[in-house]
């Protein structure tokens, strides 16, 4: 039985109400925004890599790009939607970090970048695409935690900003990329989740949104961003799917886009 308790935070002039949860062990985020270019959005999961795949063709099929990838609890879980932009999408999957890295330099040559990585079930999975507005999009594969801390810092200083983290297999993978829009960027790194909504909270107080949150490594990787977007906000966290699609689902019908989904535990 969950406990769910009802927090007014105010987000760019804006109230909203935001659920915190006493979660089990393991559970699903999900991150909404007001104001993002999506026209609809579609979700889909499957305990078969092999379903997971087939899935991600038929959104294509019916006009739909990938915006985010996750694996945990045994799912693979995909948000997409249209008005991304985008101008074509390609999925690929490798056993081998090494493998998928050449996959990955096979693309880039046909103008695709790599823009969301996830890793489950010994798999590395990849969305690439063309016709995003990032330049010079570069990934980077750090052993330990403290030495990706400094990379973040040493991108950052040449002009780069962090897309996505995918923190797995000992190694914590960054996607950075220039012309990004963003205005400045931080997070947080958290070893419990009742750390997270907190942390929230204060950086939307001090004018930054949430890009995405990853779990891994023990800890949990809020990312935030400051750029010219008005957004509004919102999370959902749940253990059991089905609620989590319901809860979902209550957030598109208030006009939210879900733009991040993430797996932890607590």
């Amino acid at each position: 039985m969950q406990k769910i308790k009802k927090k007014i935070l105010g987000v760019a002039g804006v109230m909203i109400f935001l659920p915190v949860i006493v979660l089990a062990e393991h559970f699903w985020v999900g991150i909404f925004a007001k104001g993002t270019p999506y026209t609809d959005q579609s979700f889909i999961s499957s305990a078969k890599l092999g379903n997971f795949n087939y899935a991600i063709e038929k959104e294509w099929e019916n006009g739909f790009d990938i915006i985010d990838i996750e694996y945990g609890d045994d799912i693979w879980m995909a948000v997409s939607a249209k008005g991304t932009g985008y101008r074509q999408q390609v999925y690929i999957h490798k056993r081998d970090w090494k493998k998928f890295e050449a996959a990955v330099a096979v693309y880039k040559k046909q103008g695709f970048d790599l823009l969301n990585v996830e890793n489950g079930k010994g798999y590395w999975l990849g969305i690439l695409v063309k016709g995003s507005k990032y330049t010079d999009v570069t990934v980077k594969n750090i052993r330990y935690w403290e030495e990706f801390q400094k990379e973040i810092r040493k991108q950052w200083k040449a002009g780069y900003y962090l897309l996505d983290v995918e923190p797995a297999e000992g190694t914590w993978i960054g996607i950075f990329a220039k012309n990004t829009d963003f205005t400045a960027q931080s997070y947080d790194s958290l070893d419990d989740w009742d750390g997270v909504p907190m942390a929230i909270e204060q950086r939307w107080k001090d004018g930054y949104r949430i890009n995405s949150i990853e779990y891994g490594g023990g800890r949990w990787f809020c990312l935030f961003v400051k750029d010219t977007k008005k957004l509004e906000e919102s999370y959902i966290s749940n253990s059991e799917i089905p609620a989590f699609r319901k809860a979902m689902h209550k957030q598109w019908n208030k006009g939210y886009h879900l733009i991040d989904i993430a797996h932890g535990r607590d």
